[in-house]
């Protein structure tokens, strides 16, 4: 027991190591942030039944202080209000396409995208989700970050989350947590490694010209995580690709309730852990282990598993108030939070790995999805 005590307190110490460096390192968009030049930003929103968030979203685009700029939603076949909803938004700068049934082989997002991005004009594609509420100056900041790294060729921001009710606070945060703590997310920005690739649907701002050159959405038509798949795609290329964080300028309610919560997870877990079991199966234990057995320790008295949990509390006051969330949640949220991902890592297991039912919006992906999209070879 003293030995995994010991590795409990190594762990933690480098993930509070990983902690800081990510919270140093992470360049932050700043709102007085102004870009040099004057190309078009063509904002590219694929929205299917997103009749609850599709108008806000879009009026805060049209809002932008970046004058260049053109809004294309794709209204991926909506059986909701969302068609109704953007029809009555009226400027010159907004688009909308009706889109149209994939071709075989195509996920309904990475499709959307694609018929999004043809219609684009601009030199600057910004690729985003529909639910994301972007403050007046967040593009011009955008711009004149990517501007001033010329020879990147996507950039992707990290939002404040905004967070209602008990579960989303419990729940959510677990984003933050493994960018912030568990991933050295700062070295993305100083690698092309492929695995290293950030990417979101809060918001991809990529060049035309690197777009064009990978392939565009073909090379992820059938991904699921078709936004971090962006990334990888490029990287893969050798090209350079930065996150940034933009808690100041974006802000994101991506789940209503724990119910959407598990089930929007559901959908991707297994797809991100490669499709395999074994990195799951063995997820769920190490879970536990890692994060729920220090607190058990700990109530026994346990000297060592007293300094694990309170490493385990450092680390989370240090990311949740740089990122805006609750300190009472940060300094007793942890195991709850572990014990929920562990269900959506089991769930996600049984409905997409072994009934093969990967379903989301009212469509079925079967068994032609991959991870990130076509695979490269990097160099």
């Amino acid at each position: 027991m003293h030995a995994f005590e010991i590795v409990l307190v190594t762990v933690w110490s480098l993930a509070a190591a990983v902690t800081i460096l990510n919270l140093a390192l992470i360049p932050k968009l700043g709102g007085g942030s102004q870009a040099a030049g004057g190309g078009t930003v063509s904002v590219v929103i694929p929205a299917r039944n997103e009749e609850r968030a599709i108008e806000h979203t879009v009026r805060a685009f049209l809002a932008q202080t970046y004058a260049n700029l053109e809004v294309i939603v794709v209204n991926d076949r909506s059986v909701d209000r969302t068609r109704e909803i953007l029809s009555g938004i009226d400027d010159r700068r907004f688009v909308v396409v009706d889109g149209v049934e994939p071709p075989e082989g195509w996920l309904g997002k990475p499709w959307a995208c694609d018929q999004g991005c043809r219609a684009a004009r601009g030199e600057l594609l910004l690729v985003v989700d529909a639910d994301v509420n972007y403050s007046p100056q967040a593009v011009a900041s955008m711009v004149a970050y990517i501007e001033a790294q010329e020879n990147v060729a996507m950039v992707t921001v990290l939002p404040r989350f905004v967070l209602v009710g008990f579960w989303e606070h419990i729940a959510m945060p677990m984003l933050a947590v493994t960018a912030m703590m568990f991933m050295p997310t700062f070295l993305s920005n100083r690698t092309t490694i492929p695995i290293l690739g950030i990417g979101g649907g809060t918001g991809n701002l990529i060049r035309r010209r690197d777009y064009d050159d990978i392939g565009g959405h073909s090379a992820l038509h059938n991904a699921v995580v078709d936004d971090v798949g962006m990334a990888h795609q490029l990287r893969a290329r050798g090209k350079r690709t930065h996150v940034v964080r933009a808690d100041d300028l974006i802000s994101l309610r991506m789940y209503h309730g724990a119910r959407e919560i598990i089930d929007g997870f559901t959908k991707n877990v297994f797809a991100v852990f490669g499709g395999g079991f074994t990195g799951l199966l063995l997820m769920v234990p190490l879970s536990v282990l890692l994060h729920v057995a220090p607190y058990l320790l700990a109530m026994r008295g346990d000297v060592l598993a007293i300094t694990v949990v309170g490493l385990i509390t450092l680390c989370r006051l240090l990311a949740f108030v740089t990122l805006r969330m609750g300190v009472a949640n940060a300094v007793f949220g942890h195991p709850l939070m572990t014990i929920f991902w562990s269900w959506i890592f089991l769930r996600s297991m049984w409905f997409t790995g072994i009934r093969k039912d990967l379903q989301w919006r009212g469509r079925s992906y079967g068994t032609t999805w991959s991870r990130f999209g076509k695979e490269h070879r990097h160099g």
